[in-house]
């Protein structure tokens, strides 16, 4: 359990398997870089703004990553390896000693819409290996552990014909159910009420043109693009595409209203 925790947290930033969908608008569109700007803001105050940049390859792939200061000097770089035709990614974990931790390998098949994620030892023993099917709108499908040699199902999701998430099921090391989670939806004009078995609202979310409004509906804290984000229960949660479909900018707001972080991204095309 140990190891498939650190291969899921090692995964989540995986560049081959990010964003399926955005690689797909990246490639279409022949974007080579993704600027990411993050404001963060305390009491109508900018405190903190910081600026990074993704190099893409003809794949879509972010083959590059680097952070700067506001005087343009180079903070943070990482260099990503992929094979030839894009679509194995290979990274290594050290520890502070600069000694390899664990490899990990992760395999896209773009006609099995899957994807293969492998974390091996500091001596190339397989430690966790994981199986993850993309349905045909490249939504989040089947889990699989591979264990042996056979694949053990894992986590499945459903989805209805409107391409909206019913239930989400939960398996056990051996692939026998634990739960399962469903999901009924109920719009209102532009607005969308998202309730889970018992009721409780999970997500509410409202459409303007190119914005997706979300309402907050609990209190958090987390971390993006370098700032730190708070999602404050009452609040919202703003994302406006451009006409490509990619992502314009992401804003937080508080229940009075007041921006709290702003995530603006820039793309360059070759």
């Amino acid at each position: 359990m140990k190891n498939l925790l650190i291969l899921l947290s090692i995964v989540t930033i995986s560049n081959l398997y990010s964003q399926n969908k955005e690689q797909r608008i990246f490639v279409e569109n022949d974007i080579t870089k993704r600027i990411i700007q993050g404001f963060e803001y305390k009491n109508d105050s900018l405190v903190k703004q910081t600026y990074m940049m993704d190099e893409l390859d003809r794949f879509g792939n972010t083959v590059s990553f680097k952070e700067y200061d506001l005087n343009d000097s180079l903070l943070v770089a990482y260099k990503y390896k992929f094979s030839d035709d894009g679509t194995t990614e290979y990274g290594e974990i050290k520890d502070d000693n600069g000694k390899v931790k664990y490899y990990t390998v992760t395999i896209k098949d773009k006609e099995k819409r899957s994807i293969r994620r492998i974390q091996l030892s500091s001596v190339k023993d397989t430690l966790v290996e994981q199986i993850w099917i993309k349905d045909r709108n490249l939504n989040d499908s089947i889990l699989y552990r591979v264990r042996n040699g056979k694949k053990v199902l894992s986590h499945k999701w459903n989805y209805n014909q409107g391409n909206m998430l019913t239930s989400e099921e939960y398996y056990d090391q051996n692939g026998f159910l634990i739960s399962k989670q469903s999901f009924t939806y109920r719009k209102t004009g532009d607005c969308m009420k998202k309730r889970d078995n018992r009721n409780k609202l999970v997500s509410h979310k409202c459409v303007d043109g190119n914005k997706e409004i979300w309402k907050l509906l609990r209190d958090g804290k987390g971390y993006r693009a370098g700032i730190r984000i708070i999602s404050e229960k009452g609040g919202k949660r703003i994302e406006t595409k451009l006409e490509n479909g990619l992502v314009d900018k992401i804003e937080y707001f508080s229940k009075e209203g007041k921006l709290l972080a702003k995530i603006k991204y820039t793309y360059e095309q070759s």
